[in-house]
């Protein structure tokens, strides 16, 4: 079985504007866990643990996939839900592309028996996931909530395994899908 999703790789430099970002989080009060920068990406989908059987043919599928590249912009920084927080994230706009594309992926997939997302797909960059929330954690938030982490083209979507351990996630590509 392998643990695997698609994600949008994030170029070098918006990640490393994460940094700063994070650095306000962490003098909250709040107990929460950063996504290392380097790590972070927007997930478009999540497959759950596939066998090597569906993996081989998400893999032939998505080498016959063909979508446009688009310009987005991350921006923006929030915490979700509104209502009880359990995340910290970056927005970003993409004009619709990311939910157009999931819409086509949960199609191409449900024959495999890969489940279709029921909530609607917000694009976003996970910066922290919260333990224990305080509400200095909303000051912080509030005081970086106007960052521009910059802009980028998509014109490659990644399929990833992903490998939890206790020190966090291990990712690894598995193929990339170019537009």
């Amino acid at each position: 079985m392998v643990r695997a999703f698609f994600a949008v790789e994030l170029t070098r430099n918006i990640r490393n504007q994460f940094y700063a970002a994070q650095d306000i989080l962490r003098n909250s009060d709040a107990k929460l866990t950063c996504v290392d920068p380097p790590l972070a990406h927007i997930t478009l989908k999540f497959l759950g643990d596939v066998s090597d059987d569906v993996m081989h043919s998400v893999q032939e599928i998505m080498s016959e996939f063909s979508f446009k590249p688009t310009e987005i912009t991350v921006s923006g920084v929030r915490l979700h839900p509104k209502k009880r927080p359990r995340i910290v994230w970056a927005d970003v706009s993409d004009n619709g592309w990311g939910e157009e594309t999931v819409a086509e992926l949960d199609k191409l997939l449900a024959p495999l028996g890969i489940a279709s997302e029921t909530r609607v797909f917000t694009p976003h960059v996970t910066l922290g996931r919260i333990k224990r929330f305080d509400s200095s954690l909303r000051v912080a938030v509030e005081e970086i909530s106007g960052c521009s982490f910059g802009q980028m083209v998509v014109d490659t979507i990644t399929l990833k395994k992903s490998t939890l351990t206790p020190q966090g996630p291990i990712y690894e590509d598995i193929m990339e899908v170019k537009a």
